[in-house]
């Protein structure tokens, strides 16, 4: 069995990987990274039989239009995860548009994708001219699943992963395998106490509402926005959303199967005023206690409208909730305080502080999964840190730390 990487092994974004066994050649997520301008993974194989995309996040789903172009691969994803792609790659195009960037892909791949789409619930077993992958939910975000080939030997693809229960789906169960390739993100670091970070984050809005200001919460559309409005359910603040989540938010609301407690985050909904046009922004800056908004990384989006109108104000806050990559506008914000909008820099006045809502299981928790899968050989991807992980595991298992493009047989 020959396992390929086309990006992804060593850093976070551009995930993409090839498994080729006993003729059959499978890819395992095929993703950019959004960084200004993006960047791409290898170009895939054009004999792929199959692909399996593990959820919708542009790290890993964010080049699949281009699988449209080859001779016979199907995509097999679960319906959210399906529909929350067909909307990240579309914007995904739209900013290329707007920034002047080359995309790999025109709307017409995005288009003729659908008809390689292949809906499969996340507790189900594709199987297709003897192949054999089974699913089974991988936490993290609604709809994102873990896949296990049956092949020559049983390989597990977690994608991302997330083993403790959030507001918005329950945490994933391992399965035994021969080999494991796991998701590394943070290898050597642990995530503080969900409920801590949840309980300080609500009273830092408390505090401050209550000194007259307003709460900036930037979040990403898929996922994060909605742990965040759920966090923020009959807190009795007056809250504005705006952005493509509410766009997710319809999605989500459509599969209440994949969510741990639809009633509870339709629920959390009804308070919540949504954004649906530019000219309603000026409402919410007067009327709103919150704002939350995407950009997460404050690249793009009406994040930058509300800070643009709030960032002289010391009273108010903005409260980052996700990782901010390198070279990011929220990393420079909190390395430096400053921020680039509209080709200037500026350094604003509010509060900044940022919150641990990850979505990606800790090093411990990673640990004891891998653990319990009984996997013989663990391969480590998507991370920077992997080698902390290797450390804690090479006692009982062997571990690989792959590199992008090259092939190695297990």
């Amino acid at each position: 069995m020959e396992l390929r990487f086309l990006g992804g092994a060593s850093e976070v974004g551009s995930l993409g990987l090839v498994v080729r066994d006993q003729g059959r050649t499978l890819l395992f997520d095929y993703g950019l990274t959004p960084t200004d301008p993006p960047t791409y993974p290898r170009p895939a194989p054009t004999n792929v039989d199959l692909a399996f995309l593990s959820h919708a996040h542009l790290d890993h789903s964010g080049m699949t239009p281009v699988l449209s172009r080859l001779p016979h691969a199907k995509l097999v994803a679960t319906p959210v995860t399906i529909a929350v792609a067909d909307l990240l790659t579309k914007d995904a195009l739209k900013i290329a548009r707007l920034e002047g960037y080359l995309s790999p892909y025109a709307s017409s791949d995005i288009h003729a994708l659908h008809g390689r789409f292949v809906a499969v619930d996340r507790h189900a077993t594709f199987r297709h001219r003897g192949i054999e992958v089974e699913l089974t939910p991988a936490g993290h975000i609604p709809g994102a699943t873990m896949q296990l080939y049956r092949g020559e030997k049983d390989v597990l693809f977690t994608g991302d992963l997330q083993t403790i229960p959030t507001h918005l789906v329950g945490g994933a169960e391992p399965l035994e395998c021969d080999i494991l390739v796991m998701e590394s993100t943070y290898a050597g670091r642990e995530h503080p106490d969900r409920r801590e970070t949840e309980r300080r984050f609500r009273d830092k809005v408390a505090e401050t509402v209550e000194r007259g200001g307003k709460a900036i919460v930037p979040a990403f559309a898929v996922g994060r926005a909605q742990e965040v409005l759920m966090t923020l359910a009959h807190s009795g603040f007056s809250i504005y959303l705006d952005g493509m989540a509410r766009t997710v938010d319809e999605i989500y609301l459509a599969a209440p199967e994949y969510l741990a407690d639809a009633r509870r985050f339709r629920h959390a909904l009804e308070g919540v005023n949504v954004v649906e046009h530019a000219g309603q922004r000026k409402k919410a800056l007067h009327d709103a206690d919150v704002i939350v908004t995407t950009g997460g990384m404050l690249d793009g989006g009406p994040v930058l409208f509300y800070i643009g109108e709030l960032y002289r104000d010391p009273k108010s806050s903005i409260l980052l909730t996700g990782f901010q990559v390198d070279g990011s506008n929220g990393r420079q914000l909190l390395d430096d305080g400053t921020l680039t909008v509209d080709e200037s820099t500026i350094r604003p006045a509010c509060e900044v502080l940022k919150f641990d809502f990850s979505a990606h299981a800790g090093h411990s928790d990673l640990v004891k999964l891998a653990r319990a899968s009984r996997a013989k050989t663990v391969v480590l991807m998507h991370g920077d840190h992997r080698e902390a992980l290797r450390d804690a595991l090479e006692p009982t298992c062997d571990v690989v730390l792959p590199e992008n493009g090259r092939a190695f047989v297990l």
